[in-house]
């Protein structure tokens, strides 16, 4: 359910403003949705880094570096959207916000990437079954990047979609296996 309302959210926050040409950043600026979009990516973070984690710690052959990546990388995009971004996006709290929000996006799709590796010796039948999500929805989420020249509306819908819909599968496996056993 909650994978549910993150998709909701998302789409609701990122179509306040124009999809093509704004982002959620863009959204934070109209002053009636800044204080949504600052809880919104706070428990974003605290979500994905939260669901990870939990995913992370039924691995066989789990390393405690990423696990510490995890929880830093939700740190970090809980920190970056307490900066506001300005039009001017040359003042330091715009620069901290920017690449803090970049970063944190980027290391949570390379997390699930070490993750889906790490399944490849753990659990080999679920990788087969999934990895063509990840896989593709990578390549979709840099081929909209590329057209689109920007992250926009769009594209962090999509990230969602990937993000989510990944996670769930996969908790849904593992509840499923914990059942069974």
């Amino acid at each position: 359910m909650l994978y549910f309302f993150v998709f909701s959210a998302t789409i609701f926050i990122a179509s306040r403003g124009n999809l093509m040409y704004e982002n959620v950043t863009g959204v934070s600026l109209i002053e009636q949705y800044h204080l949504l979009v600052v809880i919104y990516t706070i428990f974003l973070a605290c979500f994905f880094a939260y669901k990870v984690a939990f995913i992370y710690k039924k691995l066989s052959t789990k390393k405690p570096f990423v696990l510490f990546f995890v929880y830093l990388t939700g740190f970090i995009m809980s920190f970056g959207a307490l900066f506001p971004y300005t039009l001017n996006s040359r003042d330091l709290f715009s620069l901290i916000h920017v690449y803090c929000s970049m970063f944190s996006c980027i290391s949570f799709l390379v997390i699930l990437f070490i993750y889906n590796r790490y399944l490849t010796y753990d659990n080999p039948i679920l990788y087969n079954q999934i990895h063509w999500l990840y896989d593709l929805g990578l390549q979709f989420l840099c081929i909209m990047f590329l057209v689109f020249g920007r992250v926009n509306g769009y594209l962090e819908i999509m990230y969602a979609v990937l993000v989510c819909s990944y996670l769930y599968i996969l908790e849904k496996n593992i509840k499923k296996e914990s059942l069974i056993q």
